[in-house]
């Protein structure tokens, strides 16, 4: 459904019937008239998950960090997230992978692939 405006607008009621608490509806619906520019509608749905007293729900990541001995540590955090000491180094390399992605969709286009290991990341 992501991008399909059309597809998402003959959707939106029933979706919304079906998961009346559900943020991540709202959220999806929200965002595709944001993209379609209809702000009008953006700030319709986002009054109604107000007044239904819905809250997008915090999305969380995780990140593999490799120490010296080689071992792995998995870290969840959610965005402005700061309570790891290496989170300032998360960052950079999130920001880093975010350029690199932008970059290969920008110039290779969505459908060839490229081998991503013969991109050289900082390491943490």
């Amino acid at each position: 459904m992501h991008g399909n405006v059309e597809m998402v607008e003959r959707l939106a009621d029933p979706l919304m019937r079906l998961e009346p608490t559900e943020s991540g509806s709202f959220v999806l619906i929200s965002n595709l008239y944001a993209k379609k520019g209809d702000w009008e509608m953006v700030a319709k749905v986002r009054k109604g998950m107000r007044d239904k007293g819905v809250r997008k729900r915090v999305g969380y990541s995780w990140v593999d960090i490799g120490d010296a001995d080689g071992s792995l540590y998995l870290h969840a955090f959610s965005s402005g997230d700061t309570s790891h000491p290496q989170s300032g180094e998360i960052c950079r390399m999130a920001k880093c992978l975010g350029l690199e992605t932008k970059f290969l969709r920008e110039n290779m286009g969505e459908t060839k692939s490229l081998k991503m290991d013969s991109f050289s990341r900082p390491s943490l």
